[in-house]
């Protein structure tokens, strides 16, 4: 063990780090704790009592009881985000915050987005960004009736904002009606008060939302109401989260930094824990202008933006060390950060040239090009705040066309808007696919760590510590697992308390794993986060979780998840949690043989659920191309084994005619429905003779075994029975409308499986252009019973 570590230990309390806001803080978190030298304990507990109908799983309220592991000897000060507590909380009253605060009494503590006198607090200016957004929807957009969709009432973020709400709207000269404020939950599930709201104000014509994730819902009220948002109803949310910018349209929102929640939350900590002073730190916002409140000038994009104009006087240096900061997103610990500066800065340099030149030569525009892709090579990409990046791009557009220019040198800004737009779309896709394939592979060796539990069949002294080998894989260094000497029954409603004593089973310290001895293992609960960080010895921070099975809790563990895969946090905890209840069942005598059989079974069931999730089309219940492929693959593997070959392999295709135009005409939810109709006559015309999926979009295959010629012109006839049938039965303002081939090869149990696909895949191109001549592409066929 290491000496004495003269560290802070600051344990910051979360709800879940999968979502964007508690993910941010914890990012911001660990910045400040790695600059200040000090070890934080992530710990996301979920939400503190919460309501049981707001749970997404039965025993999710298992989470809160990391909440209770704290005591005035083992954390040094705590950060409370008071979002994981009172937000969701059974009251949405202070009631739940008090309860809470009276816990951690003895401890220092600072609240993030607090609501307590006498409490340090770390939040956002909830005012200039909303008066600056409701400015603009009424005097550039002319927004005659503006509502506004809050949180729960009582809470202390909900009522600034509502407040600024007030104000912006009396400082225009315009009545602050209670009437059009509704209060609801910080989720998407507000869509069904939204709704309502909207039937009963049809004259409504701007909403300002208390965040972003109920602005997303109102989208979808909107949409039911046949209102579309940009045009029909101008949309204002707060926190400019990531997905605001892939809306449809892009959401308008305040942009209060979340990761300056976190890191200033650590700073404010050590400075209350050193010097017993209270504060208040304020973290600024400001109006983020996107396409769901119709723009005006590149001006304004760019005040808005950054904070004021440009014009042919404007220093391109000093604007590039400002808005640098504002496009800057370090993915990599800074890493990079001097080369992509210069690159922008060169490229600021180059724009600059065309921005205020009237002759803009084609030297220039592929001088510009190339600045602009360098901002994009390998070692810069990943650190450059694509969303953030467009807005600069719109605005400096903008205010290229806003100065009259000539029409050659407008056909030259937007060719090169285009050619932009288009590489960035690249860049946005490639990310994607990298994040997409490392991903999978991450939940690939998840796979494999539940296949090595299966493999356990005697205990020894190093069975824990083998469960914990597999986590170097992920980058995971350090991993401490406490158990209790015997696992605690919790039900939703009980106050749990942990037990004084755990047993340290076994621990992964700097990359080296080992097994403590039995005399080795008992650790005080007020000893544990000082003995974990300790033993590590260097400045780290560790996210905590829960150990449990339902409504029993084995224990907790202690590790060091990189953040890049947070979003795996609660796979690596149920991996763990299983493990210890087989090897606990392991430990017991044979009458509890059974258990384990269970305990087993149950593993490896949700493993095939899960393979058997990533098979399955989500809309249509029917293979997805994967698991088609894959089950055609066992057919022809199976067929060997048959009595008597099959004489043919036929291959059907079917395709869901007219999709586009029941899409545009009655919107995709209507599609949506036309495709599972296909789905659904597709499946009864099969039956359980061969193997259907959905390659993608309105595309659907079938592949069979038949010995019978005819086959093919059977099923024909025996789908369209059954669309006559359904197009008989259906309200749908369309018909089902079905192109189907079906194409006979002699059988090979060798057939290559995907050339028989692309095969019969040009023979039903032809078939499709037939089926729709007369009529053009993507139209649908009104039905006639309506």
């Amino acid at each position: 063990m290491n000496g004495m570590n003269k560290r802070k230990n600051i344990a910051i309390l979360l709800g879940d780090i999968r979502d964007v806001y508690s993910n941010a803080v914890a990012k911001g978190a660990m910045k400040a704790a790695k600059e200040s030298d000090c070890n934080l304990l992530i710990v996301p507990g979920r939400y503190y009592r919460a309501r049981k109908e707001l749970l997404l799983g039965e025993y999710e309220y298992q989470y809160q009881s990391l909440f209770t592991y704290f005591t005035e000897n083992n954390v040094d000060v705590i950060i409370l985000c008071e979002g994981a507590i009172g937000i969701v909380s059974d009251s949405t009253d202070r009631n739940s915050l008090e309860i809470f605060r009276e816990r951690i009494k003895d401890i220092p503590f600072i609240t993030i987005s607090g609501d307590a006198p006498g409490i340090p607090d770390v939040r956002y200016d909830n005012k200039n960004g909303i008066i600056r957004g409701i400015t603009h929807m009424v005097r550039c957009q002319h927004c005659r009736k503006i509502a506004m969709v809050g949180g729960p009432a009582d809470n202390r973020d909900t009522r600034e904002r509502v407040s600024a709400y007030k104000e912006a709207l009396v400082s225009l000269g315009k009545e602050a009606d209670d009437d059009l404020i509704i209060y609801g939950e910080y989720t998407e599930r507000s869509e069904s008060l939204i709704y309502a709201f909207l039937k009963r104000h049809p004259d409504v014509d701007g909403m300002v939302f208390a965040n972003d994730r109920m602005a997303i819902g109102g989208y979808e009220a909107a949409a039911k109401c046949g209102r579309i948002v940009g045009r029909d109803i101008s949309f204002l949310g707060f926190d400019n989260i990531e997905k605001d910018s892939y809306m449809d349209p892009p959401l308008a929102s305040v942009d209060a930094d979340v990761l300056e929640l976190g890191y200033y939350a650590v700073k404010e900590a050590l400075r209350f824990e050193a010097s017993g002073k209270v504060t208040e730190k304020i973290i600024p916002s400001r109006f983020v202008p996107r396409e769901s409140i119709m723009l005006t000038g590149g001006q304004e994009l760019i005040e808005q933006a950054l904070g004021y104009g440009i014009d042919e006087d404007t220093d391109f240096e000093l604007l590039a060390d400002n808005s640098f900061e504002y496009i800057y997103a370090p993915q990599n610990d800074e890493i990079g950060k001097a080369n992509l500066y210069e690159c922008y800065r060169r490229f600021l340099f180059d724009l600059s040239a065309v921005v205020f030149s009237n002759n803009v030569s084609e030297e220039r525009i592929e001088v510009l090009k190339y600045s602009f892709r360098q901002l994009f090579t390998e070692d810069v990409r990943g650190d450059l705040d694509v969303t953030r990046f467009i807005i600069i791009l719109d605005a400096m557009e903008q205010i290229m066309l806003d100065n009259h220019p000539t029409d050659a040198k407008r056909d030259k800004i937007i060719r090169m808007s285009s050619y932009a737009y288009k590489y960035l779309s690249n860049v946005i896709s490639l990310r994607e696919n990298r994040k997409n394939y490392r991903l999978k592979k991450i939940q690939h060796e998840i796979y494999r760590i539940s296949a090595d539990l299966v493999g356990f069949h005697n205990v020894s002294d190093t069975t824990y510590a083998s469960v914990l080998s597999n986590f170097t894989r992920f980058g995971i260094n350090n991993c401490f697992l406490f158990l209790f000497e015997n696992p605690i029954r919790n039900e939703y409603a009980d106050h749990f308390k942990p037990d004084e004593i755990l047993y340290l089973k076994a621990a992964l310290n700097n990359g080296d794993l080992y097994s403590p001895s039995k005399r080795e293992q008992a650790v005080a609960l007020s000893d544990m986060f000082s003995f974990v960080f300790d033993e590590i010895g260097e400045c780290t921070h560790l996210i905590m979780l829960n150990l449990y099975i339902r409504n029993m809790i084995y224990g907790v563990i202690l590790c060091d998840i990189p953040y890049e895969i947070f979003s795996f946090y609660e796979s690596f905890n149920y991996q763990v949690s299983s493990a210890v209840r087989i090897i606990r069942l392991l430990e017991e005598n044979d009458e509890k043989g059974r258990q384990l059989k269970a305990s087993l079974d149950l593993l490896m069931q949700n493993n095939i659920q899960l393979e058997g999730i990533s098979k399955k089309d989500e809309l249509t219940g029917i293979n997805n191309r994967r698991g088609f492929l894959s089950d055609v693959e066992t057919m022809f593997a199976e067929s060997v084994k048959m009595k008597e070959e099959p004489k043919y392999v036929l291959v059907g295709y079917a395709d869901a005619d007219g999709l586009k135009g029941v899409n545009d005409t009655f919107g995709h939810d209507e599609g949506d429905s036309l495709i599972v109709a296909c789905a659904n006559v597709l499946k009864e015309t099969v039956e359980d003779r061969g193997v259907i999926g959905r390659m993608g979009g309105d595309e659907f295959a079938a592949m069979l075994f038949t010995s019978d010629e005819q086959l093919g012109e059977q099923l024909k006839e025996r789908m369209e029975s059954l669309i006559d049938s359904y197009n008989g039965k259906s309200e749908k303002p369309y018909k089902l409308s079905v192109s189907f081939g079906t194409f006979l090869f002699p059988y090979a149990s060798d057939l290559k499986i995907l050339g028989l696909l692309e095969s019969a895949d040009k023979q039903m191109y032809r078939i499709k252009e037939n089926h729709r001549a007369g009529r053009r592409r993507g139209d649908f066929l009104p039905n006639d019973v309506n």
